[in-house]
């Protein structure tokens, strides 16, 4: 029967790997990152095996010295962020998969299954765990990580006192089950250990969302700024057009048209500075154009503007801040470089009658742009670098859309294509996390679990305090009054 224990620990080995590569974004290609990662875990899983049977060990006991100090210097090396980010995820995606090594180790203990139960346990929960991350967590953290660079290092420690507490209070397949006390605690930091993780997580996305909500004010309070600026100009016009007028009434009456159409000429340029850039009905959306034309304007550069959008969208606003302010930085700070009478922008927003919002800009680039494996330009690594793109794409993957940038012919073209959603958007801080579906299931899970395994119930009805508790949960205890009733009844 070892040799399904030494499976099982095979396997655990392995999808620790593939749950950490599931949250991992590496600084180089994708399958230079696996056959790296891959090399890695087979030699440390093999030194592992061998340090474990020499030294007559379990090989869970020297993990944390064969495997994951070793892999945390490896997939440092290759890793795109080389800061708290990084500690964070490793530390999240080891004690993700310790914290099911021990459910699995503690369920076959339970029913002294012989190692059967935590083989086929093990089977199960990870590809469904790998599975929940890919659906449900992997772009959202990634774009955590794309966005935030403020808390992570207290968080990484939060992971890595976890991560010892697993360490510590972990029973050994093969050691014997220690007493209620030991049992509790194991069930403690079990139970603590996700909980933690969900409210740090949580946390992370309310400030990622107030972060965008910060910017989306900043664009906002720019164009109120310029407006405010050019109520000023316009009342001050106002004020002296009787000047300007009396000027124009006297160059007539001298006969002198030359110069009063030049005049008015004149005055009608000031007038047409007063104007607005921009002509939308949706205010965020003018919002945002508006405080990136003027920032165009201060550089030097014109921004020729096609616009078709209403004054309700099917889409978040901070989302449409993200893809505008991007895509217009991006091409105003490639004009900076350009001569003056090069810096030209065209710009196109345009909501068709299905509802797909067709954004399109363009700006002249003289020398050819580089592109990578995911259809983004290449650009060097720095911190905060290129990160612009990464959130314009995660915004159209989100709805379904379509993103592309392409070089030709000495221009660079930025395209996107946003699908309406299925109902309503409805901004993500609004919805606050549901605690009742969770409770009432893990609740369920106890009172099925202390009925199906009477060596767990009898454990925790050995408790202090709360063991009648647990003893009023246990069938058996109804189980038994009935008999007694129905004994008194004959």
């Amino acid at each position: 029967m070892t040799v399904l224990r030494d499976i099982s620990q095979v396997w655990s080995m392995a999808h620790v790997l593939v749950v950490f590569l599931l949250l991992f974004e590496s600084r180089r290609p994708w399958r230079a990152t696996v056959a790296i990662c891959v090399s890695g875990a087979v030699v440390m899983s093999v030194v592992t095996l061998v340090v474990a049977a020499v030294l007559g060990l379990s090989p869970f006991a020297i993990i944390f010295f064969t495997c994951s100090l070793p892999s945390m210097a490896l997939f440092y090396w290759i890793s795109k962020y080389r800061n708290g980010r990084f500690f964070f995820l490793f530390c999240l995606s080891d004690t993700m998969c310790i914290w099911l090594i021990q459910v699995t180790s503690l369920l076959d203990r339970l029913v002294e299954g012989g190692y059967v139960v935590m083989l086929f346990s093990r089977l199960l929960l990870f590809p469904l765990a790998e599975w929940f991350i890919w659906k449900r967590l992997r772009r959202p953290y990634q774009e955590l990580q794309r966005k935030l660079e403020q808390g992570w290092w207290l968080f990484s420690l939060i992971g890595l006192l976890y991560y010892l507490m697993l360490v510590m209070v972990s029973v050994p397949v093969d050691d014997p089950m220690p007493g209620w006390k030991g049992v509790l605690l194991l069930l403690l930091v079990l139970a603590l250990m996700p909980l933690t993780y969900l409210s740090i997580l949580h946390s992370l996305w309310r400030q990622m969302r107030m972060y965008e909500n910060v910017r989306l004010m900043e664009v906002q309070r720019q164009d109120y700024d310029a407006l405010c600026q050019k109520i000023e100009v316009g009342r001050i016009y106002r004020h002296d057009m009787r000047h300007h007028l009396a000027a124009v009434e006297s160059m007539l009456q001298q006969e002198d048209s030359g110069g009063a159409l030049q005049y008015i000429r004149a005055l009608s340029g000031g007038l047409e500075e007063l104007a607005e850039p921009v002509r939308c009905a949706n205010p965020a959306v003018n919002a945002v154009l508006t405080a990136c034309i003027v920032q165009a304007a201060n550089v030097g550069c014109t921004v020729e503007t096609r616009l078709r959008v209403p004054e309700q969208l099917p889409f978040e606003e901070t989302d449409l801040c993200v893809i505008l302010a991007n895509a217009l930085e991006n091409a105003i700070h490639a004009c900076q470089e350009l001569p003056e009478d090069q810096r030209q922008i065209y710009l196109s927003v345009e909501l068709t009658e299905n509802r797909r919002l067709l954004i399109s800009v363009e700006n002249p680039c003289l020398q050819p742009v580089p592109f990578g494996p995911d259809g983004l330009p290449k650009v060097p690594h720095r911190e905060g670098h290129g990160l612009g793109l990464q959130s314009v794409k995660r915004v159209t993957e989100k709805y379904g859309g379509l993103f592309r940038c392409q070089w030709e012919e000495g221009r660079f073209l930025f395209r996107t294509v946003l699908m309406p959603p299925a109902g309503p958007a409805v901004p993500k801080e609004t919805r606050g996390p549901s605690w009742v579906a969770p409770v009432v299931l893990a609740a369920l899970a106890l009172l099925l679990v202390m009925n199906v395994l009477p060596a767990f119930a009898d454990t925790l009805e050995e408790l202090p305090l709360v063991g009648r508790l647990f003893l009023a949960l246990d069938w058996r205890t109804y189980a038994a009054m009935l008999g007694a009733l129905v004994l008194g009844a004959n």
